[in-house]
């Protein structure tokens, strides 16, 4: 059964640890693309967030998808139905890349390694069973959480690693654990996003946004379609790429 309520710790303790494993880089990389990039991407994942990918599409770009595979074709009492295999093949067609989010949504800085390996591989294995055929090699952190140990392993298997941590990635970064800023509905979550893309651009840069559902009227988890649109239009507007995850690791320089 899908765990819809688990909340990580916000104690003092858990934030510190948090920025330490961040400070912790498993994989010293260099962020110099040659123009912005900007990155969209959508966790578990909802299917309206097949309106995320109809926005950047319409920019001209392609968006990540983090698939939470024991979420497959359930319907989460916030954000709606959920992606099934169908529409990660529609997704696939159109260009778009399918990413792994562990099978069960599992918290991977309370697991053992051992634990988020076997996790990791049932996702993967889900995924392939569900019709996915591209090699998956974008990772993001449920919850964004993790450890330098399962980081480790994250980089030798993914050519990226997503967190949630706030900011842009330039110059020295850990591409097992990527920046990355959320999208919502709040006025605060709006400013921050503006302000992070107009970094990104002033700077050259690499903003991943993240964020669940898609629609006029979004969970609490999910961002607006007009704030998406905004966004993408804006980045575009400002010779920003919109890119895929791996796609954005190499015009980023990160991967080859």
């Amino acid at each position: 059964m899908a765990q819809w309520t688990y909340v990580p710790s916000r104690s003092p303790p858990a934030k510190i640890q948090r920025r330490v494993t961040q400070w912790l880089k498993a994989t010293h990389s260099i962020v110099a693309p040659d123009r912005p990039v900007v990155t969209f991407t959508f966790d578990d994942f909802p299917k309206s967030a097949l309106n995320g990918a109809d926005i950047v599409e319409t920019h001209g770009g392609r968006a990540g998808f983090y698939a939470c595979t024991s979420l497959m074709a359930q319907r989460s009492p916030v954000m709606g139905e959920m992606f099934d295999p169908s529409t990660l093949a529609e997704l696939s067609a159109r260009g778009h890349e399918i990413g792994a989010h562990t099978h069960s949504h599992l918290d991977c800085a309370k697991a053992r390694l051992d634990q988020v390996e076997r996790d990791i591989g049932e996702n993967l294995v889900a995924l392939t069973e569900a019709g996915v055929t591209d090699n998956v090699s974008a990772f993001a952190y449920p919850f964004g959480e993790t450890t330098y140990a399962a980081k480790r392993w994250v980089s030798d298997v993914f050519v990226t690693g997503r967190g949630i941590l706030p900011g842009v990635n330039i110059g020295e970064a850990d591409r097992s654990q990527l920046r990355a800023v959320e999208l919502g509905s709040s006025a605060a979550s709006r400013r921050r996003a503006r302000a992070m893309l107009k970094n990104a651009i002033e700077t050259k840069g690499w903003v991943i946004f993240f964020t669940h559902d898609v629609s006029n009227s979004p969970s609490p988890y999910g961002a607006p379609k007009e704030l998406v649109e905004e966004l993408a239009s804006r980045a575009v507007e400002a010779g920003a790429v919109l890119a895929a995850p791996t796609l954005g690791s190499v015009l980023c320089g990160v991967m080859d």
